[in-house]
Parts: C-alpha cells; structure tokens; sequence
C-alpha cells in the first residue's frame, strides 16, 4: 500500500493493485488473463459501462465475425453499511481536497476498522461471464474488461465506489457538512471553502498521463548488462541465472543472424509467446520448467505450448491459446473435406469457434488466423499440438492421424 510519504495524496496505485488482485486471483487462469491483457491492444473495445454491481462492454477480437458482450460482476456492499464507510473516510480528516475533487486517497485503500467494510473487493466478490460461452467463468474477453476497470480505476478511483454500490457524490456531501464541533460562522464572515486551488487543478490536468498506463507497467525493470564469458557464478538476485544469460545471449545472436540474412524474426512482448519460441529449441528444453513457473503454467501446459510453435510458430501457439472466430462456410467445408479420412464417419462431429472436434477419432483441428488447419489429438483429456498444420483441413486430419499412430 502506498503511503503519504511515497506517494502524492493524489497516486492511484493502491487502489489499482486492490483491484488487479482480487480480480486475478478471481480469474486464476493465468493463460485466459494473458491473453486478456493483450486483447487490450488488438481488439475493437468499446466503452465499458460501470454500474453498480457490473462491469461490461462490447468486443471484437481480431478477425472474429461477430462482438461478445463481456461482463465483470461484483458484489454490492450493503446500503446500510455505506453511512459507517463514508463516516471512517471522513472522520480521518486526511485529504479532503482530493476527496472534494473526486478522487480517493491511495492511504486509505481499504478504510478498513472494526466494525467497516473495505471498498476493495475480495476475489469471492467477483464473477465472470460472456455471450462467447454459456456458463459463467472466465474468458478472454472478459478478462480484458478486467483489466481495462484497472485502468479506470488508476485515472479515477471513484469508479470502485461506484461498482461497489457506493457514490463519490454521497462522500463529497457529508465531507462538505458542517461537523457538530466545528464553529459558527461569524455574522458576515466569508463562507468556508471547499475544494482545490484553481492553479492546483490546472497543474494536475496538464500532467496526466496521455495515454493509460498498461495495468501491469507499475515499476521499471533495469536491463542486465552482457554476461561475460569469464562469468562463472551467478549474479545477485533477482537477475536471471548464468544459463538464463547465455540462453538470452545465444538467441539474441541467433536472431541478429536473422536480421542480416533478410529472414523474417518474430517480434511482440508477449511473454507466453516468446517462451514457447525459446522452448521450441530442443536445446532449451532444461528450461521448461523454470518457464512454467514464471508464467504460473503447469510444466504440461509449457510443453505444450512449445510444441505448438514449433509446429506452427506464433500462429501455432495462438491456436493453442484460445478459440478464434471462424466463418460458418469454412467450417463447413472443412467437415466435407475431412469426412472421407474419418474412421467413424457417422460419429458425431463437433463445431465450434474455429475448431472441429472429431471425439471419436480423437482429433481436432483449429483454424489458425494465418489460414493453416492445425491438427490436436486427445492427449489424456487434454488435447495436444500434432505436426503437420496444412491450408487443406483433410491433409491435416491425416497428419493427426498419423500422430496418434506414432504415438
């Protein structure tokens, strides 16, 4: 929690990291929040509606047919119970421009007493739902609205209070009232002033920030220097491992190999992303598992991942990732060309997002956004990246055949 003497009274970062835990502990799908985080960058989102209790907007991800409306619900702190929270808040006296300006001090992120409920929520508080599937959880869509609340909460913390059931406006009233010990005005005198200094207001709009900060970009990481080839301990914590630097060092020359010889090099932040393209390397495999660690994956999830690009490269692991929108008559034409290579051709077949899901034979195939049919066969109830991604889907049903036979 930020303090009075590490922060201006005026910081949100408190109330923003509030938010991001109980929200991600809620989700506890580190995959799904991921690539949440990243559809906040490709996706078409459209304002997010806060109202009590609810958090929703319209998205369309990149290359989908159709916008999924997405919500984010929170459970409301009961009516009664907001007297005594406005009350603790007041009472302390602390910040009262801020308040009377709109925004909550980052000192008092839970206002929490004996008998006073905090405004942050706790992950039980927080649901999840989505048109894109018809129970409730969580889903990408619906974990960058999450994400998109921590940027409205760090411009503006009083949109907490909103989603809790509460109100900025009720606060800046009682904050406004006269208390019982405070003195009369004398006959005549100039009325008691509220709020902030004109000069003082112009100042905090001219250094706000011009675009939001990402949800996550809360510190600032130093670069290692190059490791030394005489380097044989490892530095000091936190900096990565000796072999952590050379496996850096070896791609980072790999790649600048690349560059010079005109061949495409993969670029983007996305950490997932860039360490299935690390583990794709067979030479890298010791590392898998420190990489799943980091991630918050299961090692079997890693694996797979690394797999997916090396089969596929990035749109490999993007299919592993999550479900893609897909036109019906490229589904249907992809049932038809796969229908003669099934061994049970009267078994149900399954259609869904971009992928078709043959249980019987064990197969599915996803469509990738680069056009490519890529083959998964179950796996242990899970279902695992197989070689041999194709733009003809009954080349690629093969090649998941032949997998399952070589297994």
């Amino acid at each position: 929690m930020t303090t009075a003497d590490q922060a201006p009274a005026s910081a949100t970062h408190g109330w923003t990291d509030a938010w991001l835990a109980a929200f991600e502990a809620a989700a506890a799908d580190p995959v799904m929040l991921l690539t949440g985080e990243r559809l906040l960058d490709r996706a078409d989102i459209g304002q997010v509606h806060i109202n009590p209790g609810t958090a929703k907007t319209t998205l369309t991800a990149p290359k989908a047919s159709r916008p999924h409306q997405p919500c984010v619900s929170v459970s409301l702190i009961p009516g009664p119970e907001w007297e005594r929270i406005y009350r603790a808040i007041a009472a302390t006296g602390e910040h009262a421009d801020n308040i009377a300006a709109g925004r909550l001090p980052d000192t008092r992120t839970t206002f929490a007493g004996a008998d006073v409920l905090p405004i942050a929520p706790a992950a039980c508080d927080i649901t999840f739902t989505c048109s894109c599937r018809p129970d409730p959880g969580i889903c990408p869509h619906s974990a960058a609205v999450g994400y998109r609340v921590a940027q409205h909460v760090r411009a503006n913390p009083g949109v907490l209070l909103t989603l809790r059931g509460g109100s900025m406006k009720e606060l800046r009233t009682l904050l406004r009232s006269p208390k019982p010990t405070d003195p009369a005005p004398a006959p005549g005198a100039e009325p008691a002033q509220t709020g902030i200094d004109a000069h003082d207001a112009f100042s905090r709009f001219t250094a706000r920030p011009t675009h939001p900060q990402s949800a996550r970009e809360r510190t600032t990481r130093t670069v290692p220097a190059p490791p030394l080839d005489g380097l044989r301990s490892d530095p000091p914590a936190p900096a990565p491992t000796v072999l952590a630097l050379r496996l850096l060092a070896r791609d980072a020359a790999a790649r600048a190999r690349d560059l010079l010889a005109g061949r495409p090099v993969p670029v983007g932040d996305d950490p997932v992303q860039d360490a299935a393209r690390l583990l794709a390397d067979p030479a890298h495999r010791a590392h898998l598992e420190h990489a799943a660690e980091q991630l918050g994956l299961s090692i079997l999830q890693m694996r797979d991942l690394a797999l997916a690009h090396e089969y596929g490269g990035a749109a490999g692991v993007e299919a592993a990732l999550w479900p893609l929108a897909a036109d019906a008559r490229v589904l249907a034409h992809a049932e038809a060309a796969i229908q003669p290579h099934r061994p049970a051709p009267l078994a149900s077949l399954v259609s869904q997002d971009n992928q078709l899901t043959d249980a019987a034979a064990r197969i599915q195939l996803r469509l990738g956004s680069d056009g490519l049919w890529y083959p998964f066969t179950d796996w242990h109830g899970t279902w695992r990246p197989a070689p041999g991604p194709s733009r003809n889907p009954g080349t690629a049903y093969k090649a998941a055949r032949r997998a399952l036979r070589d297994r």
